[in-house]
Formats: C-alpha cells, structure tokens, sequence
C-alpha cells in the first residue's frame, strides 16, 4: 500500500505548471521592410509569406495538432483508489484497508490506429498552411503586376492630360485670335475633364491595391514599395499536362484532403476495434478489520450487445465517403479549371498581340495629326478624339497585358508549379 502512495507522489512530482500569456491591449507595431528596392515578383511573394499577420496565426495549428499526436501516442495514467475504515467497536481486533491500481488498456487496442490518424491530421494541417502560404504568396505576385499596370494606366493618362493641355492651349488662342469658335473650345475642356474624372478613378483603384499589399506585407499603410517589371513566365501545353499528371502529389490542398481521408479512414479503423471497449486491467487487495488479507487481479470490459459502437462506426463511415468525394470533385475541378485557364491565356496572348498593334499604329496616327493640327490642316474636334483614341488603345494594351499575366499566376497556382511531389 506504501508503494503504490510512493508512486502516485513520484508520478505528481512531474506535472505540468500553469503559466499564464495575457492578451495585448494594442496591435503589434509594424515592422519596416528591408532596404531591397525595387522587388521583384518572386521577393515580394517571398515577404508576403514571411510576414503575413494571418500566416503567423496560422502556423499556430501546427502546434495543436502535434499536441494532438503526443497525445495518440502517450498512454492514459492509471488509476489509484484507497480506502481506509476505522474499527469503531465489535469483535474485530483492527481498521480495514483497500486498495487498487487499474489501468485502461482501451488505447493500447486502437493505438495504432489513432496514432496514424493523429500523424495524418498532422500533416493535413502542415498542408494547409502550406496552401494558405502559396495563395498569399500568389496574391503578392497578383498585386504586383496589378500595380504595375496600374501605374502604367496612370502614365498614360497623365501623358494625354498633358496633351489635350497643350491642345487646349492652343485652341484657346486660336479662339482668341478669331480662328476657331468656342465649340471647338469646349470639345478639348470636354475631354480633359472626361480624362481627370478617369485619371481619379485609377488613382482609387491604385491605393486599393496598394492597402491591400501593405496589409500583406504587415507594414504601416502608405509605405512606398517600389515594383521591378514583373516577369511572368509563360507555361507550355506540355508543361500543363505533365503538372496535371502530378497533380494531386502537389497541390497542397490536394494533398490536404488525402491527408484528411486518411485520418478518417484510421479513424474508422479505430471505431471498429472499440467494440469492445473501454477494457481496464488491475490488481486490488486489502485487509479487513480480523485481519485477513486478499489481493487478486481486477478485469473491467464491455460486452457488445446492444451498441456496439455502432453509431461511431456509421458517422466514420460516412466522413470518410463524404472526404471520398470531396477529394475527387476538387481533382475533377482543378483539372477542369486548369485547362480552362490555358485555353484563356491563349485568348489573351492573341487580344494583347492585337491590341499593342493597333496602339502603335494609333500612338502614329495622333503624331502625324498633331503636326497636321499644327498646320491649320485638322481641326480641333478631329485632334481630340485621335488623341483620347491612342490613349485609349495604349490602356487597352496595358490591362490584357496586366489580365494576362495575373492569369499566367493563377494558373502556376492552381498546378503547384515550383512545388515538390509528395509520395
């Protein structure tokens, strides 16, 4: 009896301790980028990912699921009861004792089992971070080139401002001069105010984006972060069919589901065995109050006859073909999207080839009628709209050029182009 109170004493000497983390009353101060200017795609993907405030919390699941694992694996403590019955009065000579010492041998049964759902789980986590990461890493690159194109937009419009000005100018003093009429006065006021209110709708969608990738790179709003020409590589057809023929050993969320169907399907495993179960083993003794002492071993188990984990079993069953069938609608519909996606970069490859074509050719067309304007042989009506034309032209060609190359992106990530295969 002594021995077994030793080595409850012994077992407690080694518990955990509480430590309290309080919460902070203030957000965390954010943190300067590193003097590397300007950023490439591939750099400002790589910041995204190292400082993205909601990949930081989620990393933090790792360290839940491998708690989950330790505890799969850690058997349960057993238990310790202790009895003690003074002698009040009778014919007996002294106080009885009891004792015993059991022991649930039910994870012992399905340890394996849960041990493999524990480490799936795991992994499936890991997976998921790892998806998380690779889309923000991929809506870097994605603002990226939409900021470019978006400053590009600008330089246009700034470039045609100036133009109608000059135009404006010119008309005003021809008007002046009794060679022109207040209408054609008014066509290059007209246009100029129509470029303004679009120069200010770009402007909004440029400090958008540019809120959105400060919040990614977890620096203070309204840092300057200035862009390296983004180069987007293009993917061939052969490359797309061998990606999707290694799909689903890369694609971490693929990889995540597997992860989860396997976990379901241990889990199952370990319903099945439990049929049985809870089962306790164990010794008990004693002395009663004349002095006779017994010890003997102690068996605890279910007997299967009206439950017999029938419920779990069937809820596990049916998480597992509902996991079956996640699994290959997200296979049918990457596939289905990737091909999809390349069949509308090939679209767009063809409309921004043609839309830089007719940009050149219209950009050609304002020179010469600006020198014909100059002339006295246009007039102002015919000068605004081929300057407001080219310029519009020139936007064209910037934003199937942005479109095309955010879609070349997105279908780098729906393959996990750049990932490792996982057996």
């Amino acid at each position: 009896m002594k021995r077994m109170i030793w080595l409850a004493l012994a077992g407690l000497s080694g518990c955990a301790a509480y430590h309290p983390a309080p919460l902070h009353d203030t957000a965390p101060i954010a943190s300067s980028l590193p003097a590397t200017q300007p950023l490439t795609l591939a750099q400002l993907a790589a910041l995204a990912v190292q400082r993205d405030p909601d990949l930081t919390a989620a990393r933090a699941q790792a360290g839940i699921a491998q708690a989950e694992l330790l505890a799969a694996g850690t058997p349960p403590d057993p238990s310790l009861s202790i009895g003690f019955e003074a002698l009040l009065g009778g014919p007996a000579s002294m106080s009885s004792l009891a004792g015993s010492l059991v022991e649930d041998v039910s994870p012992l049964i399905t340890r394996s089992a849960t041990i493999n759902a524990a480490k799936a789980h795991l992994l499936q986590v890991n997976a998921d971070i790892l998806w998380q990461e690779w889309q923000v890493a991929a809506r870097a690159e994605q603002l990226g080139v939409a900021l470019t194109g978006e400053a590009a937009e600008r330089t246009s419009l700034l470039n045609d401002e100036q133009a109608l000005t000059v135009l404006g100018q010119n008309v005003q003093a021809q008007t002046a001069a009794g060679n022109l009429t207040q209408q054609d006065e008014s066509v290059a006021e007209t246009a100029l105010a129509i470029l303004r209110a679009a120069q200010d709708s770009e402007e909004q969608a440029q400090a958008r984006d540019e809120a959105q990738l400060d919040a990614l790179l977890a620096v203070p709003p309204g840092t300057p972060i200035t862009l390296a020409p983004p180069a987007v590589a293009a993917i061939s057809s052969a490359q797309l069919q061998q990606a999707l023929a290694t799909l689903p050993q890369r694609r971490p969320d693929l990889l995540a589901l597997r992860y989860g169907y396997t976990e379901a399907d241990e889990k199952l495993r370990a319903a099945i065995r439990s049929q049985f179960l809870p089962i306790s083993l164990g010794g008990q003794g004693g002395r009663d109050t004349s002095g006779v002492t017994s010890a003997g071993p102690q068996v605890t188990l279910s007997l299967p006859l009206f439950n017999r984990n029938r419920p779990a079993i069937k809820t596990d069953e049916a998480t597992r073909a509902a996991l079956h069938a996640q699994y290959d609608a997200s296979l049918a519909d990457t596939r289905n999207g990737a091909e999809a996606l390349g069949q509308s970069i090939a679209l767009l490859q063809r409309q921004n080839m043609q839309a830089d074509q007719a940009a050149a050719q219209a950009v050609g067309i304002a020179a010469n009628a600006r020198r014909a304007f100059v002339a006295g042989g246009l007039d102002a009506r015919a000068e605004t709209d081929l300057i407001i034309a080219a310029g519009q032209r020139q936007r064209e060609g910037i934003q199937l050029r942005t479109q095309l190359q955010t879609a070349k992106l997105s279908l780098a990530v729906m393959l996990g182009l750049g990932l490792p295969v996982h057996d």
